[in-house]
């Protein structure tokens, strides 16, 4: 008897789990404006960072490594650095953060972040130990820099920068993917900073991590593996035969996470009939001390990193090489 009350329970609450996750807002984005070129008709093409800072729009481009600065129309304001061999020269780029009217980017080739005033002006630079922000989005603060670089063991799966004494500090959850390549890989995270808290999107695990910045103890974990898009990207992945059999093969989950005021997006791909249709932004409320999944905005297009204002959400696609506007409805 106390099995079948247990089970009928269990059959209630997955119910009403569903019925709340089903009644979330979709909202249909469409562009109306579209980029596919600068202002002074040079063409950019791999976008690997986009964001916003006191209303202009910011983008890094792998090829021609630089930092276009965009008004919020698109139109070009300033091309920031550019590739050499000077003390202000770019190797290779990536991500960037932006605090404080200064600009931080990740140099990989040359394992060391410069600093830029959102003028363009050069304005130094520092290496913490060759250890640097790769792939995914950073954080900074007056005095630290915060992001991944897993070392493949428990609790080295991101890193807090001191930038006065040039201290490193390991910190983070680690999951176990069986092969030392893939718990590397797969525990790569983008960061974020939301006032004295680190929220933490790690890119192959269903969760949202919240810790805190100054004692870098984890407070919250998240898990959002029930929100269906991450449900449907998150089977795909682990049941993906060519990625499991392989070392060297690993998988995202997540394409990129940005937080703006109380709210963290989270882009992910969605697969219609087993084929890349478009992507999914998943808006979470954090005001309330947690990250409480409010609503989706589904792409009519493949978008692959993003940044979000409070009017716009703009987003690069690389099929047609371009940066679209798409403008968020009134809630």
């Amino acid at each position: 008897m106390k099995s079948k009350f247990y089970l009928l329970w269990v059959w209630i609450f997955l119910s009403v789990s569903c019925a709340n996750l089903e009644k979330r807002e979709v909202v249909d984005l469409m562009s109306d404006k579209v980029m596919n070129r600068l202002s002074d008709s040079s063409f950019f093409s791999s976008i690997p960072c986009v964001g916003e800072y006191d209303g202009d729009i910011y983008m890094s481009d792998r090829k021609r490594c630089q930092i276009f600065r965009l008004d919020s129309n698109l139109n070009l304001l300033k091309t920031i650095g550019m590739q050499g061999h000077g003390p202000q020269d770019f190797g290779y780029i990536e991500h960037f953060v932006i605090s404080k009217d200064t600009i931080f980017v990740g140099d990989v080739t040359k394992m060391r972040i410069l600093r830029f005033t959102t003028d363009g002006q050069f304005c130094g630079s520092e290496n913490p130990d060759g250890k640097i922000p790769l792939n995914y989005r950073f954080a900074t603060n007056a005095g630290n820099l915060f992001y991944t670089y897993p070392e493949g063991v428990a609790g080295k799966a991101l890193i807090d920068y001191d930038r006065k004494s040039g201290q490193l500090n390991w910190f983070g959850r680690t999951a176990d993917f069986g092969h030392p390549n893939k718990t590397k890989r797969q525990n790569e995270r983008g960061v974020h900073l939301w006032g004295d808290r680190l929220v933490v999107v790690p890119m192959s695990i269903p969760v949202i991590e919240i810790y805190h910045a100054g004692t870098r103890e984890l407070e919250q974990s998240v898990d959002i593996s029930s929100v269906p898009v991450v449900q449907a990207m998150y089977r795909k992945m682990a049941n993906d035969r060519t990625i499991a059999s392989s070392p060297d093969s690993f998988y995202l989950i997540f394409l990129d996470s940005y937080l703006h005021q109380d709210a963290l997006y989270i882009l992910a791909s969605v697969y219609v009939n087993d084929k890349l249709d478009h992507s999914a932004l998943l808006e979470f409320d954090l005001s309330h001390g947690g990250a409480e999944w409010v609503r989706q905005y589904d792409f009519p297009d493949w978008v692959l990193k993003i940044c979000v204002t409070d009017d716009y959400i703009y987003g690069f696609v690389p099929k047609s090489s371009s940066i679209k506007r798409y403008p968020l409805p009134k809630h």
